[in-house]
């Protein structure tokens, strides 16, 4: 059988309005609260500790219900929106997004809640640890849905499950991105609950988070985060919705598209260095105009930026790096002790901003 964009869990992971005490959305902030409660100093909660405690802990503090359900489904919605993250220890923490979305949901700021979840429904991939049956799939489902909602304007809602569902690659979109006639994207007909569940459990709760708006079977983007979506996607094509290897260089590549960078700042960066590496002096390169070859890197990825309302092109955020460094803190396996060197570094930056190491160990946990 092959791939189609599924849904995680057994539900929805929001079913009303936030700051609405509906069911699915006090489950949701339940388990971000019990992780954000529970986990150790590395952030991190132990799976097999979260599905022994976690439904006693709903039943006692967000007005659960009994539930016979695999306690791995109670986390997984949380997972596949990108507000949490599972490492290979099988250990659970919140992500970026999670963080500040629960504490802009105690704030009561469900506007910039809104936000969050358009932000980390942007960084959410197919493959997912969420939806483990898809194996081959290489996309961003959410970017492909919205930048469709911006060309379109509204889209009749079953071709969510007859079409959108089945998209693999750049090339089912390719005849689209042309003549922008929606109906070169080959509609299956086939409308089985298999197909169904991205529709009914994912969009639908964007429905009723307000994120989208279902009118007469017709799904629009709501005015209230239409520029933000706007801000996102105008620039972008759907080569930025796939990608090969991994999703960090697609990301790289449209952060460069979505945030304008002062490049005078990378060689003020170089020259307050002394053009040497900062995470070893001693490693020289070759002579380039004079001097040693470095490059520059912002500590906080200019991704993070729609996270954030003060500037990632910060001179204070920009380190120099050997070529070699450079490419170790994008694709390194393990890239925990380069990173402390660069927070610590700049660290004062990173603490005014409230960055601690832990957050910037999670922004590079890109897979």
């Amino acid at each position: 059988m092959s791939d189609f964009w599924q849904a995680p869990g057994n539900g929805k992971g929001f079913d009303s309005f936030l700051g609405d005490n509906s069911k699915m959305n006090n489950r949701t902030i339940g388990v971000l609260s019990y992780i954000k409660e529970n986990s150790l100093a590395d952030g991190f909660v132990s799976q097999a500790q979260f599905i022994a405690e976690i439904k006693e802990y709903l039943l006692q503090n967000f007005n659960e219900n009994p539930n016979d359900s695999l306690g791995s489904h109670f986390y997984r919605p949380a997972l596949f929106y990108g507000f949490l993250q599972i490492n290979l220890d099988k250990k659970i923490s919140l992500s970026i997004e999670g963080n500040l979305f629960l504490a802009s949901y105690i704030k009561q700021d469900y506007i910039e809640c809104q936000k969050l979840i358009i932000n980390q429904l942007d960084n959410t991939t197919y493959p997912n640890s969420a939806t483990q049956k898809i194996k081959t799939l290489k996309l961003f489902p959410f970017r492909i849905l919205f930048k469709l909602l911006l060309d379109e304007k509204e889209i009749d809602s079953s071709f969510i499950t007859h079409s959108l569902v089945h998209i693999k690659m750049a090339s089912d979109l390719s005849e689209y991105e042309r003549s922008k006639e929606l109906s070169y994207i080959s509609l299956y007909g086939d409308t089985s609950t298999k197909y169904s569940k991205f529709n009914t459990w994912v969009v639908n709760s964007l429905v009723d988070l307000r994120i989208l708006i279902l009118e007469d079977k017709k799904l629009s983007i709501n005015a209230d985060v239409y520029k933000h979506i706007v801000s996102l996607y105008e620039n972008t094509n759907f080569s930025h919705m796939f990608f090969n290897d991994t999703s960090c260089a697609t990301n790289e590549q449209i952060a460069q598209i979505r945030v304008h960078r002062d490049a005078m700042l990378i060689q003020n960066a170089k020259q307050r260095d002394k053009y040497t590496c900062q995470v070893n002096a001693q490693h020289t390169t070759f002579t380039s105009k004079g001097v040693n070859y470095v490059e520059g890197h912002h500590i906080i990825p200019m991704f993070q930026q729609k996270n954030y309302a003060f500037k990632l092109d910060d001179l204070d955020n920009i380190s120099s790096l050997c070529p070699n460094c450079h490419r170790e803190i994008h694709s390194g396996d393990d890239k925990t002790q380069i990173l402390k060197k660069l927070y610590n570094l700049n660290k004062s930056y990173m603490s005014a901003n409230s960055i601690d190491l832990r957050d910037l160990y999670k922004m590079y946990a890109c897979a």
